[in-house]
């Protein structure tokens, strides 16, 4: 009798489990559903892009209005291409600061021009070459003591619109006009590849030289990192604005709650199957 008024606690204990992951994953599934069901945001990077090939023959105009390439551009190194537009009031200037900032804390053995070349590429049709050689000295000049950094190796281009859209459309980079500062898009480095394989995207407004290294060397290698990416998506939600990132506390809650239940589960079979056991041993004993 003790035995089976055990049993009877257990088993409802399972089924109450059961209903409760049943209603856990239903909510789940809702709102990742929703999620995707909902089209895709104009405004923010696409790291699906990752490992697909960017067309290097692409051609821009330089600082001085000559009309140039992205292989010519990246002369034959990985290219850490920046998508701004120069007179952006908003995250362009902390961002270009941010390339400036990772270069002066980086070895002198690891600069641009000897392991990798700088892009930038104004997503602008209306800026022309004027404002991009004016924004490219006034960069320039930030570096500090970092003399042996060749001028051919940071570059700000600018392009006609028919380019410019399909730079960003072969990158993934989603962004909208706005009336009020310009346009609205989200800020990341896109590694490139000798050959143009899209190599690693470095989202935010401040970077680590051990993180320009690895993806440096990774893109030299033609080799390319979506894991780490993926998981932050999944723990991470882009804000509307595409201009950071907020922790998606009810995704991540949810899955540790499952699998919290899934091992309760488990444990609680373990517990039954061996409660069923015990009284046989004793049967066959007697």
């Amino acid at each position: 009798m003790v035995f089976n008024t055990k049993y009877e606690f257990l088993l409802t204990g399972v089924n109450m489990l059961f209903k409760q992951l049943i209603m856990i994953s239903l909510i789940l599934s809702t709102a990742v559903f929703s999620d995707e069901i909902k089209a895709q945001p104009e405004i923010g990077i696409d790291d699906t892009f990752l490992g697909k090939t960017v067309d290097l023959e692409l051609s821009f105009f330089d600082e001085a209005g000559q009309p140039v390439t992205l292989a010519e551009a990246s002369e034959g190194r990985p290219t850490i291409l920046a998508l701004v537009y120069y007179n952006c009031t908003s995250i362009c200037n902390p961002f270009l600061n941010a390339i400036v900032d990772v270069i002066n804390q980086s070895p002198s053995a690891f600069l641009p021009g000897d392991k990798y070349n700088v892009v930038a590429v104004s997503f602008d049709p209306k800026e022309d070459h004027e404002i991009a050689a004016l924004k490219k000295q006034s960069y320039f000049n930030l570096f500090e003591g970092k003399t042996n950094i060749p001028e051919s190796s940071f570059r700000f281009l600018t392009a006609d619109s028919a380019t410019i859209r399909t730079l960003t459309e072969s990158v993934g980079f989603k962004y909208a006009p706005d009336e009020a500062e310009g346009f609205m898009h989200a800020s990341s480095l896109i590694i490139l590849s000798p050959s143009g394989i899209i190599s690693r995207y470095i989202r935010g407004l401040s970077f680590l030289p051990v993180e320009i290294m690895v993806s440096v060397t990774n893109a030299m290698e033609g080799k390319w990192a979506p894991t780490v990416k993926k998981i932050v998506k999944f723990c991470f939600a882009e804000e509307p604005e595409g201009r950071g990132y907020y922790f998606n506390f009810l995704k991540v809650t949810g899955v540790i709650i499952l699998f919290s239940i899934l091992f309760t589960v488990v444990i609680l079979s373990v517990l039954l199957n061996r409660k069923k056991k015990t009284p046989e041993l004793e049967t066959k004993g007697a």
